[in-house]
């Protein structure tokens, strides 16, 4: 049996309110909460849940979420169409995945990618680790 349920980050942020803003207006994500003291914010979409704190503001920009959807291309081609700053390719990585990656409005980084359909026979023949 399999206890773990998911889990979910917590990003540091310059500020809660203006990020889930963000994740909201450019991203899709829906406003599950918004605190003020302390200055806490939750964001979901389907099983994603993404949360911010104002407490490690010395640590703004380092954080990093790996977030997993059923077709990356699509998510990928709706998010062209916002103004945000993608870093990288989108492409098949050698660990079995395609994805992409995007900054925040504070700089933390999202990897949003999709398992290839073919993952299991890669790792069969040696071609992804």
């Amino acid at each position: 049996m399999n206890n773990f349920l998911g889990s979910n980050p917590i990003l540091p942020v310059k500020s809660a309110v203006e990020t889930a803003k963000f994740y909201k207006d450019k991203l899709g994500f829906n406003i599950i909460g918004v605190w003020e003291n302390p200055s806490y914010a939750v964001v979901a979409q389907g099983d994603a849940v993404i949360e911010f704190g104002e407490g490690r503001k010395d640590h703004v920009g380092s954080g990093i979420c790996v977030i997993r959807v059923q077709d990356a291309d699509v998510i990928y081609n709706k998010w062209k169409s916002e103004n945000i700053e993608f870093v990288g390719d989108f492409e098949e990585r050698d660990y079995g995945s395609k994805d992409f990656r995007v900054k925040d409005n504070n700089g933390n980084m999202l990897i949003v990618g999709q398992a290839l359909e073919n993952k299991n026979e890669l790792l069969k023949q040696g071609k992804i680790a």
